[in-house]
């Protein structure tokens, strides 16, 4: 069994939940698709797990902008990637394994990216929100889906399942599928340490054979938020946690 893990960012105890049930699931092999810092408080401790434990860790937009110090990014993550590179620069061989990450991982007839197969580290995988956008989606899986059958993206903090014959949003009555050889899918697999779907439990998912399951995991908000506020990042930061947003 393989886990997909996406956008940590700095939040141990999503984290630390997420990991806990895939220890019960005998989950043999991570896969991070990137973001592992940005936003959250505790850059050190995610990263550590990350390079010790992940067989794959892609490189994120925050990862990007931590090493480079370039982004377009919003007054409140531009600090906390400031703040999160004052951090990770006391660490060496943490901050090594950062210059190290790779935009991508293809294998098994599986592309892993952060954002799209367009652009692996900024792009966005929208939910289809009208029938001119689902066929484009469509259109994509079929014409562009060259090389590999799936595509495993992050970015967008939203988990959802895009095949040639629809989109599918996971949800506690639904949450296991089945994705047969050959079948195009692209497949978000949410946030852990920030979702964004108005559901704040930590989000993932993991692939068995054939067996694709989404999974929304419980945690310690209170904890982060009261780390965020001590670190002196915005405070906005901390209530999102609470909302999913």
């Amino acid at each position: 069994m393989i886990a997909i893990l996406s956008d940590i960012h700095g939040n141990w105890e999503a984290l630390q939940a997420v990991l806990e049930v895939c220890e019960r699931l005998r989950v043999q092999r991570y896969i991070c698709l990137g973001d592992v810092i940005g936003y959250g408080p505790d850059p050190l401790a995610v990263s550590r797990v990350a390079r010790e434990r992940f067989a794959i860790s892609l490189l994120g937009n925050h990862e990007e902008a931590l090493i480079t110090g370039k982004h377009r990014f919003n007054p409140h993550a531009a600090q906390a990637i400031d703040w999160t590179r004052a951090q990770l620069k006391r660490e060496r061989e943490l901050w090594q394994w950062y210059l190290e990450r790779q935009p991508f991982a293809i294998s098994d007839q599986m592309l892993c990216v952060h954002g799209s197969i367009y652009d692996p580290v900024h792009d966005y995988v929208d939910e289809p929100e009208n029938p001119i956008e689902a066929q484009q989606m469509i259109e994509t899986l079929n014409r562009d889906f060259s090389g590999f059958d799936v595509c495993f993206a992050g970015h967008n903090h939203t988990p959802f399942l895009a095949t040639t014959v629809g989109v599918i949003v996971p949800h506690d009555g639904h949450r296991q599928f089945r994705l047969p050889k050959g079948h195009k899918a692209y497949i978000c697999v949410g946030s852990v340490g920030q979702p964004r779907d108005r559901d704040p439990r930590a989000s993932f998912a993991t692939l068995d054979g054939e067996a694709l399951t989404f999974h929304r995991v419980p945690y310690d908000v209170a904890t982060t938020q009261a780390k965020i506020l001590r670190a002196g990042l915005n405070p906005f930061l901390a209530e999102r946690l609470a909302e999913g947003i």
